[in-house]
Formats: structure tokens, C-alpha cells, sequence
């Protein structure tokens, strides 16, 4: 596949009226929804971000899934050119990933009934984004950006845990070395026999902003049993439009980097931000698509 991506943040503030205004004729195919967080080891409620609103509980999903998530994509699939969505877990400051781990491992147990529910509160989600007619697939993004933890390990057994549940594409987004996370391709690989990971969204900016996306595709080259058949192409690039996270790039500077890259895919962080310096969803979309046809 092809990523032209953007990461739909702030839905609970401002995000949502800007993202609704930006949508109409933009070319973005992939919609990264930012960000899913589990903010209790004893707890299955999945909040958005991290102070909330709650997006599902008791199995359930609640009226802000419909008000945020379910909105914005039935706009991009009757307005804009969304096909794919990609539910973002995690993100800084979020402990999601440790979370999700004493959940499935309580009492020494995968099966008991707060994991049973955690499942069933993804499953509300990502099943009201599902019906949405126009939508081609859902997967989930993980953002592991903890500060704390095994990167490797944590990543794999939510990795696993959702794709054994959903049968799902899924996409890894870092933002620090390498090696852990192609470790976990690793891992999930080795465990599931496939790999449902279908690309890297690889931070550019920020705490990320040293990545070099040439050597990540270099060194995924080099590693064995990754079940990953095209690394060229694997690596998909975040720039921002963000002056909070920079560097910051316009649509050209975009196509340039990711020309320079030759990045097969890319997305941007973040269309809260946008208009940005006048330019659009549509105009970073353009940007895109052109720099990786």
C-alpha cells in the first residue's frame, strides 16, 4: 500500500471544526485518529487522549466515539478520498502500552473478565468506524512514547493481541532508535507466522526529529526474519506542520524530503494546526501523493 496520511488530533477541542472544514476535496487517503489511550491497569475504559472523553466502557462504545471519530470519518469518505483508518494508541505521556499489559496479564491470566472487556471496548470502536460505508479497512497505529517499560516486548503483546483479535493491518509509529522497534517486527513476526504490520509511520520532528528514514530502511534491510518483503517502501515519513514540533515544513518542503527520502509513503502531524501558513489538508495531500507516485 501507499500511506498519504494525516493525524487527526484535538478532536475534543478545536481539531474536530478545523478537521470538518479541511476535509472537502482534500486527497488524503489515510485517516490516523490520534489518539486512543487505556489510562488504567484496572481499569477497560478507552479514553481519547489522555484526560478523556471516554470513548468506550462496560463494552460499549459511548456517544464521543460517534461525536468525534465516527464524524470525522464520514466526512472523509463522502467529501475528501479517506479509504483506510488507522486508530492511534498511545502517544506522550500515555502509559497505554504498560496498561494493556497488567489488563491481559491480571491475576496471571489473559482470560479474565476487565481483559474480556478491554477487547470488547476496541471491538465497539472499531466496529462503528468499520460500518461506515466507504471505509475499506481499520487498523490500529501504535505510538509507544513511554518513558518507561520494554519498548519490544510491550509493542509486541499489543501487537498481537490485536491483530489475533481483529485480523487487522497495523502500523508501528516511532520516534527513537531503531532496533527495538525492528525487534518487535521481529517478535511479531515469529509469533503470528505473518506480519500484519503493513509500514512504518516514522516521526521526523520533535522528539523524532533526528531520524534519518535512508538509514531506517537501510538497517530493516539488513535484519533477518522481519517478514517484511519490501523495506524501500516500508518506511513512511511524518513531517509537521506543528511550530511546537519542529521542524516544520510546507507542502513543497514536504515533497522535497520525501523525493530525498524516496519514501513510498508519508503522512502529517497535525491537522489541528492547519490552515498552515495558508496552506491545506488538500495542498499537503497534493504534496504527497505527487512526491511518492
Amino acid at each position: 500500500m501507499t500511506m498519504n496520511g494525516a493525524y487527526f488530533n484535538n478532536l475534543d477541542q478545536k481539531g474536530l471544526k478545523t478537521a470538518l472544514a479541511q476535509i472537502p476535496g482534500s486527497k488524503t487517503t489515510d485517516y490516523i485518529l490520534f489518539s486512543l489511550n487505556v489510562a488504567s491497569g484496572t481499569s477497560a475504559d478507552i479514553n481519547f487522549g489522555l484526560t478523556g472523553p471516554v470513548l468506550a466502557s462496560d463494552s460499549a462504545a459511548t456517544q464521543a466515539t460517534t461525536d468525534l471519530l465516527v464524524k470525522v470519518v464520514a466526512e472523509g469518505v463522502s467529501s475528501g478520498a479517506c479509504k483506510r483508518v488507522w486508530l492511534s494508541l498511545g502517544g506522550w505521556g500515555s502509559d497505554a502500552f504498560s496498561n494493556i499489559e497488567a489488563i491481559l496479564t491480571a491475576d496471571g491470566s489473559q482470560n479474565g473478565d476487565l481483559a474480556t472487556v478491554l477487547m470488547a471496548n476496541f471491538s465497539a470502536i472499531f466496529n462503528q468506524i468499520t460500518a461506515i460505508d466507504g471505509v475499506e479497512s481499520v487498523g490500529f497505529d501504535l505510538d509507544y512514547e513511554q518513558q518507561s517499560g520494554n519498548l519490544t516486548a510491550l509493542v509486541t503483546m499489543t501487537a498481537v493481541t490485536l491483530y489475533t483479535q481483529f485480523q487487522c493491518p497495523l502500523t508501528f509509529c516511532p520516534y527513537q532508535a531503531d532496533g527495538p522497534w525492528i525487534a518487535a517486527l521481529q517478535a511479531v513476526y515469529a509469533a503470528l507466522g505473518v506480519q500484519p504490520v503493513a509500514g512504518i509511520n516514522l516521526q521526523t520532528y520533535a522528539g523524532g526529529r533526528y531520524n534519518d528514514p535512508s538509514a531506517w530502511t537501510t538497517d530493516l534491510t539488513n535484519a533477518a526474519d522481519t517478514g517484511v518483503a519490501d523495506p524501500a517502501s516500508f518506511i513512511w515519513p511524518i513531517v509537521s506542520c506543528d511550530t511546537t514540533a519542529l521542524p516544520d515544513s510546507t507542502p513543497s518542503q514536504t515533497a522535497t524530503a520525501l523525493q530525498g527520502w524516496k519514501s513510498a509513503g508519508g503522512s502529517l502531524w497535525a491537522t489541528a494546526n492547519l490552515p498552515y501558513h495558508g496552506h491545506t489538508l488538500t495542498d499537503y495531500g497534493k504534496a504527497i501523493a505527487g512526491a511518492v507516485a
